[in-house]
């Protein structure tokens, strides 16, 4: 039970990195942002959140985001995959 949620948190961290990643593209885009902004920016994000950190690692060459989200991801199915393994 506890490789389950800690497989979880792991997600969730991806999930953080890519979304800091979307508002930091979304800040450098869109200046003034507003709500629709804000909104566009979450659902696109939503699906497709391992592709978001890409953007940052190519073109600016901060890879800490595209880091923590795909080893954040890898750890993630490792432990839910240990998790199923020991039921």
């Amino acid at each position: 039970m506890s490789l389950k949620i800690l497989s979880y948190l792991f997600y969730l961290v991806a999930i953080l990195a890519a979304f800091t990643a979307s508002f930091e593209i979304l800040v450098q885009m869109f200046p003034d942002y507003g709500l629709f902004h804000m909104l566009v920016g979450f659902i696109g994000t939503a699906m497709f959140f391992p592709l978001v950190p890409l953007y940052p690692a190519i073109y600016y060459g901060e890879i800490i985001y595209l880091v923590i989200c795909y080893l954040s991801i890898l750890f993630g199915v490792i432990l839910g995959n240990k998790a199923r393994m020991s039921k």
